[in-house]
């Protein structure tokens, strides 16, 4: 008896002074975010409470960065402008960066508490390697031309993204069930962004186009996702499963807002997926026409724009127009972008192995530029030249190999799952990767903009887990 009152008091004991250190560190954190914050800076204990909360919890964790890159749109949408806050700069860095690396480290700590290794899908194993060592090379580069170690570490954090993202969510611990809730979760936000797209279109709080229209997303994100949720919505009734209804309800709304984001690339990237997806969920007969009806489906881009469009006054109909070989050397930015590649690929071409490394702006050295653009000169309208022109050439072979990775991730993905809608998921990242190498000649989307890299490294990893959850 005496014992055991011994050991209540100790215990209790204990409590007090766990409790007297959380009070007192929680009063510390109080006053620092007071100074610093002002009175938000109150809210400091909690949001560190809920970090600790969710850094345990890696699928929650990971839900969220997931969600909010999706959420919150930069500052050329005009509906919600207190979103673009998750993306600005401290010190090189963004409230993004440290989600996702909070998300990564909540898996990696997981991994340790199931004493289990991490696993790596096989397709993507060489193309990460392969990044990894390109970043290595452009951060050596870069530092050599007399760029500091830190700045050019920070510039690779979008790179970082590509890199462990896959990894990190194909080793969440997720059954066969949850996946599929996954990507119902995803198809009913990417139903939600196409509605908030078009009321800000009818209130004109977007970005203009042609001078009279107002569009829908001009970042990449968005649209990706809604792209993605019109591929997997055809691959469903092309395998004869039976779609929700409100997936039938709202694929008008995602047609309306892809077609009124009057992105070019995305419009052809969506046919492109579209044909893929009746090709392939077809029998294999038509599966032997994908090479010639790919061929007929390029000249038909090619020659889209030779039909004429002068009595249309139509925003959609000059967008149309604007492909054409002609209007490219009228407008003035597709003219920029011709002047930009020339001299790119000079850049290229004198720094073939190496690159010119990270942060370092190519010159117009080779092409006087028909106008100038903020930061234009770390940017290229081309993934592949500006993975070459930033890592070297193990940049381009990391970009096409990932490319290559990806298709083959997807394809074992929809050929090995027996679940319908997972089935349907893989088929459309198979088609959506192929129109992906089609949008990035004409930008650079892939490892550059960080929201839309979120959201590819999420698929993949998504992708990973199919293919595991198969198996």
């Amino acid at each position: 008896m005496v014992a055991w009152r011994f050991r209540l008091r100790t215990l209790a004991q204990r409590e007090i002074v766990i409790a007297a250190v959380a009070a007192g560190l929680t009063m510390l954190l109080a006053f620092a975010g007071l100074h610093k914050l002002g009175t938000a800076g109150l809210l400091l204990p909690l949001a560190v409470v809920l970090v600790v909360i969710l850094v345990g919890r890696p699928v929650a964790m990971v839900t969220l960065v997931v969600g909010l890159a999706i959420l919150c749109e930069g500052p050329t949408f005009g509906l919600f402008h207190f979103t673009s806050h998750l993306y600005d700069h401290f010190k090189g860095l963004t409230p993004l960066d440290a989600l996702v690396a909070l998300a990564v480290l909540s898996v990696g700590l997981d991994l340790m508490r199931r004493r289990r290794s991490p696993r790596v899908p096989r397709p993507l194993a060489l193309p990460l390697m392969l990044l990894a060592l390109a970043m290595i090379s452009g951060a050596v580069v870069g530092h050599a031309a007399g760029v500091s170690l830190r700045t050019v570490l920070v510039a690779e954090n979008v790179l970082a993204y590509l890199l462990v993202l896959p990894v990190a969510i194909a080793n969440l611990e997720l059954e066969r069930r949850q996946l599929v809730w996954c990507i119902g979760a995803l198809g009913g936000l990417a139903i939600l962004k196409a509605g908030l797209g078009l009321i800000e279109v009818f209130g004109h709080y977007g970005e203009s186009v042609e001078g009279t229209a107002t569009l829908t997303y001009y970042e990449p994100a968005a649209n990706w996702l809604i792209m993605m949720a019109l591929l997997g919505a055809l691959a469903l009734v092309m395998a004869r499963a039976k779609p929700p209804a409100w997936i039938l309800l709202g694929s008008p709304l995602l047609l309306a807002s892809l077609v009124l984001s009057y992105r070019r690339s995305f419009w052809i990237a969506t046919v492109l997926g579209l044909l893929l997806v009746v090709l392939l969920g077809t029998s294999s007969p038509g599966r032997r026409l994908l090479l010639p009806v790919g061929l007929l489906l390029t000249v038909s881009v090619l020659l889209l724009g030779s039909i004429s469009f002068q009595s249309s006054e139509s925003p959609i109909a000059r967008r149309v127009a604007s492909l054409s070989p002609s209007k490219l050397e009228a407008n003035v930015q597709d003219r920029y972008r011709l002047d930009e590649r020339a001299n790119v690929l000079g850049a290229i071409g004198q720094n073939p192995i190496t690159g010119l490394g990270v942060t370092i702006p190519w010159a117009a050295t080779f092409q006087p530029l028909s106008v100038e653009h903020p930061e234009g000169r770390q940017y290229v309208h081309f993934a592949a030249l500006w993975f070459w022109l930033k890592l070297g050439i193990l940049g381009l072979l990391a970009y096409v190999t990932l490319l290559a990775g990806s298709a083959l991730l997807a394809w074992q993905a929809w050929r090995r799952s027996p679940e319908p809608v997972l089935r349907a998921f893989a088929l459309a990242s198979l088609c959506a990767v192929v129109g992906l190498s089609a949008m990035d000649t004409t930008a650079s989307f892939t490892g550059v903009d960080p929201r839309f890299t979120v959201l590819l490294g999420a698929q993949l990893g998504l992708l990973g887990l199919i293919v595991r959850t198969a198996a």
